[in-house]
Order: structure tokens, then C-alpha cells, then sequence
């Protein structure tokens, strides 16, 4: 049985840069738009504040919020500075989702039927940014 894990802070960290979090970055960025040609309505988050974009990149707005899973049985030696940081988890990083982007403010039933589970990222509500739990801000003129 796997164990998810969400780690709180209170702003972006370094915390989820370990092991997968950049590969499960940029593999669904890749799955999601490969040509990065898909334009949606300009949002912000706190990951790029106050920067704005319009492209559909689904870890950019979450860059640096991830969840942990268990069975990473790699063994990790220490890193140049000398400290262990392996822990037995992987770190992939949390990924907005696409009713998220689209700015849908549907009930969590018509979010449920749409495959996101009422979510708009896949932490849902354990990502602790509020920018996360509806749709999200435009951009300021």
C-alpha cells in the first residue's frame, strides 16, 4: 500500500527538489502540451509572483510544492557537503491540473465527473496555497 505524504510550508521551497521532482516536472509538462504551443487565459501563482503567464505548463504554477510516496529504495549516498538526506521516498512535484487553468469555478460534483476528483491540483487541498483550492487569479492590467 503506498502512503502519500503532503509536506506544508509556507512559501515554494527547496524541500521537493530531490530525486524525481524535476523528471515528474517536465515528463507532464511534456505529456500535457510537447510543443509548447497551447496558450490559456494569463495566470500567476505563488511559485512565479508577480510574473505572469499564458502557456499551459503544468508545473511551473507548483514549482516547488510536492508530496512524498514511499519505496525509494535507491541507495543514496551522501551528498558533496557530507549530509544524508536519504529518506526511503520519492518526491514528485504536486502539477496543476487543466480545470485549473481554465478557470472553472464548477461545484465539486461537476469537478468530480470531469476525471480532476474536485481537484485543481493533484495534492487538491493539501497544497497549501489557497491560489490552489479555486480557480485562479488573472493577471493584474
Amino acid at each position: 500500500m503506498r502512503r502519500l505524504t503532503a509536506e506544508v510550508r509556507d512559501t515554494p521551497s527547496t524541500w521537493s527538489l530531490q530525486d524525481i521532482d524535476a523528471l515528474s516536472h517536465e515528463i507532464s509538462e511534456w505529456a500535457d502540451d510537447p510543443f509548447i504551443n497551447s496558450f490559456v487565459q494569463p495566470w500567476t501563482s505563488p511559485a512565479i509572483a508577480p510574473n505572469c503567464s499564458n502557456i499551459l505548463e503544468t508545473g511551473d504554477p507548483v514549482v516547488g510544492t510536492g508530496f512524498t510516496t514511499e519505496t525509494n529504495t535507491f541507495r543514496q549516498g551522501p551528498t558533496p557537503n557530507g549530509t544524508q538526506v536519504a529518506d526511503g521516498f520519492y518526491h514528485p512535484e504536486d502539477e496543476a491540473l487543466l480545470p485549473w487553468f481554465m478557470r472553472l469555478n464548477p461545484s465539486p460534483a461537476q469537478l468530480a465527473q470531469s476525471g480532476t476528483n474536485g481537484r485543481y491540483t493533484f495534492m487538491g487541498d493539501l497544497n497549501q496555497f489557497a491560489v490552489f483550492h479555486s480557480a485562479p487569479p488573472g493577471c493584474p492590467a
